[in-house]
């Protein structure tokens, strides 16, 4: 496993977050932290990515830098890694993009063309917005045997949660899932001290 800095305490990163997801300015165009080899939207992408896998399989996911690409997520019981590359299909002044399945489609092909070398061993991570209504079975179908990536993950935030809190949508697309791809909601509590996941069926 590479020497890299990791996060500690998920909700101590959720508070550490709060600012940078309730101002989007900071996930569209955020650099690195100071102290941490990540952007904003992709710590933040890799945080709601862990606590799904948290739900799904025991509280043991983290997630770290890796020097070689847009950090990592670690499996602290079994010390196995997910090498994670993103891809931002956020929408501003400055990138008017398509609605729908187009907005993520769009994405993920502009890093297949970078080629399979480039993709090979990696987990890509699509963090979007505003894309309105899409359909995962279309986006699953479309992007089907054309990349070399691990698996993708197409996380966007869908709506705001009755009491302020922010809802996020978390879908993995992965070969070995066959026909079939699972989406998970992140409800994120306004005062972004708590979270719940679950998964949506339709």
């Amino acid at each position: 496993m590479p020497n890299l800095q990791l996060i500690k305490d998920l909700r101590i990163a959720l508070k550490d977050m709060e600012n940078y997801v309730k101002n989007p300015a900071f996930l569209i165009k955020g650099r690195e932290f100071k102290n941490f080899q990540l952007r904003p939207r992709e710590a933040w992408a890799n945080w709601l990515i862990c606590v799904v896998l948290n739900e799904i399989y025991g509280d043991s996911f983290t997630f770290g830098e890796n020097p070689d690409s847009d950090g990592m997520i670690l499996d602290t019981k079994t010390g196995n890694f997910i090498v994670t590359e993103h891809v931002s299909a956020l929408e501003n002044v400055f990138n008017i993009l398509p609605k729908g399945d187009d907005r993520i489609i769009q994405a993920i092909d502009s890093k297949i063309k970078r080629g399979p070398q480039y993709a090979a061993g990696k987990t890509l991570v699509v963090f979007f917005d505003g894309a309105g209504e899409f359909y995962r079975n279309k986006i699953r179908e479309n992007i089907k045997g054309r990349h070399n990536f691990k698996s993708i993950f197409c996380i966007g935030h869908i709506t705001s949660s009755i009491d302020g809190g922010y809802v996020y949508a978390v879908t993995q697309f992965k070969d070995s899932y066959g026909d079939q791809s699972i989406t998970y909601k992140v409800e994120i509590s306004n005062n972004f001290n708590s979270w719940e996941v679950s998964q949506i069926r339709a």
